[in-house]
């Protein structure tokens, strides 16, 4: 069951940073939106939408830390080197924290004003 988790850890590892700049876009679009209600009442729709795949995003991010752990693999995010803040990893539960609550604030926008 370990070779297993281990396998697909190795298998998705790669593809963890485009998950996290698909989070990205969607946190600027979220923002945008949020900016956008705020002034004339629009993007209500955008806001909820992209709130729901920034939870997704999330707790993907860390489901993966949880299971990295069980699988007694290191749970970062490689950014390389143009690191955020000189930082060159983020470890996976930080970053879903940072999709996350933000995802759960702009749900919570998206439902003050119903959609028409």
């Amino acid at each position: 069951m370990k070779e297993t988790l281990i396998d697909v850890m190795n298998a998705i590892t790669p593809y963890m940073m485009y998950a996290a700049c698909a989070g990205a876009a969607l946190l600027a679009i979220g923002i945008f939106a949020w900016l956008l209600w705020l002034v004339s009442g629009w993007g209500t729709q955008v806001l909820r939408f992209s709130g729901r795949l920034l939870v997704i995003i999330g707790l993907i991010f860390l489901v993966c830390q949880g299971a990295a752990m069980v699988a007694e693999m290191p749970p970062v995010l490689n950014l390389g080197d143009a690191g955020i803040f000189g930082l060159k990893t983020q470890p996976y539960w930080i970053v879903g924290l940072v999709f996350l609550i933000p995802g759960m604030v702009l749900r919570i926008f998206g439902a003050f004003r119903p959609t028409h």
